[in-house]
């Protein structure tokens, strides 16, 4: 499948939270001014008066260090930063274990605040593990062209509650024993996942997951009882599990799928789900477990015809917003959804997506088009185009 696809997918789900029902965990706040550690090195070099304690952000650049030969020298620094908050680490390609993880490490662990670091990693066989000398870590966010292999057993933290991994790798593996604490967890991962374990994140509230490899879930996926938001984004998944209904806390619900053929029934047992969205492509013929949630308010359907499904849409009886695409409704009689029209929100989308083999593509309906559906629409919901 195509991987402009999987990202477009990705930014259409992120923002969709404009409309609220969305749980996002609070991200920390950049420092207002992040140096260079470079400038902080040549600064103490030319005998230049800095106030170390006053710096909260640090950019960190391996390869930058190492050309202007202040790699040890930098680190020495790092560790006079007592106040740092924020650290970004940059790698280089064909960066390697031994190449200051061990001196990064230590200049980390004596450090008092640090409580984000973001890593940025070019082409790297694996993450390197600077964080074992600190448990005061409360968010790591890291990105990756390609890993040969990710496993998140290297970033645990007793305070860690923020976690982002948005890479391209081998191999990726997944057990959240150890990351207890992790409220919110965002994996945009492209190539394969394996022993995926998330039954130890008792606290989670946010998860966002994107992978265009995975088939089939594991038993124990929605082992999750505190979880508020769910956004996933599996193009080949063809199934999903009855055991969704573990989720009792979930409200808000986000999932793109290509291969599914049904909604689990289930679905019905998610007593404060308000907002559901269902982006698929023509299998999915009935949202019968839909109707008998009793908070539902807005509903986005994508690759689902309205017309099919607009009886079971008049039972959600708490429903005010509805989202859907107009491709399904091409060359049809739209009288039927005359009866919606005591939603109080309608919106409407002019893309779909279409299978060329194994691959999944991203159109959009001709302006003319998109015209000719609109006016019959007008029509029959002429209150909702005032």
């Amino acid at each position: 499948m195509r991987r402009s696809l999987f990202f477009i997918l990705f930014i259409f789900f992120v923002s969709c939270s404009r409309y609220g029902g969305m749980y996002i965990k609070q991200k920390l706040e950049y420092p207002k001014k992040v140096h260079s550690l470079i400038d902080l090195a040549d600064n103490k070099r030319n005998n230049k008066r800095i106030n170390f304690n006053k710096v909260k952000g640090v950019v960190v650049d391996i390869e930058k260090l190492k050309n202007n030969r202040l790699t040890e020298k930098g680190f020495e620094i790092l560790k006079d930063c007592h106040a740092v908050e924020y650290i970004r680490l940059i790698y280089p390609k064909g960066y390697l274990e031994n190449d200051f993880s061990i001196e990064l490490s230590e200049a980390i662990s004596k450090m008092n605040e640090p409580k984000e670091i973001y890593m940025t990693l070019d082409s790297a066989d694996y993450i390197p593990n600077v964080f074992h000398g600190s448990n005061e870590i409360q968010q790591i966010t890291i990105k990756g062209n390609f890993i040969k292999m990710v496993s998140v057993n290297t970033l645990s933290q007793d305070n860690l509650n923020i976690l982002s991994i948005n890479c391209s790798t081998d191999c990726f593996n997944f057990n959240g024993k150890d990351l207890s604490h992790l409220e919110s967890l965002s994996l945009i991962i492209k190539g394969k996942t394996q022993n995926l374990d998330f039954s130890g994140l008792k606290e989670l509230k946010y998860f966002n997951f994107i992978n265009e490899e995975i088939e089939n879930l594991p038993d124990n996926f929605f082992e999750l009882p505190n979880l508020l938001t769910l956004i996933l984004s599996f193009p080949g998944l063809k199934k999903i599990n009855e055991n969704i209904s573990n989720l009792k806390s979930l409200k808000t619900f986000l999932f793109t799928s290509y291969e599914i053929n049904e909604l689990p029934g289930s679905l019905s047992k998610l007593e404060h789900l308000d907002w559901v969205s269902i982006n698929t492509n023509g299998k999915v013929e009935s949202l019968k477990p839909l109707t008998k949630l009793p908070k539902l308010k807005r509903l986005s359907i994508s690759g689902i015809n309205l017309l099919e499904v607009v009886d079971e849409v008049l039972l959600m009886k708490k429903l005010k917003a509805l989202d859907f695409s107009l491709h399904p409704l091409l060359n049809k009689d739209l009288s039927p959804l005359g009866q919606l029209e005591k939603l109080k929100e309608i919106r409407f989308q002019t893309t779909y997506t279409e299978r060329d083999g194994d691959n999944y593509i991203r159109k959009d309906l001709s302006d003319s088009t998109i015209n000719e559906v609109l006016d019959q629409l007008k029509k029959v919901l002429p209150e909702h185009f005032k």
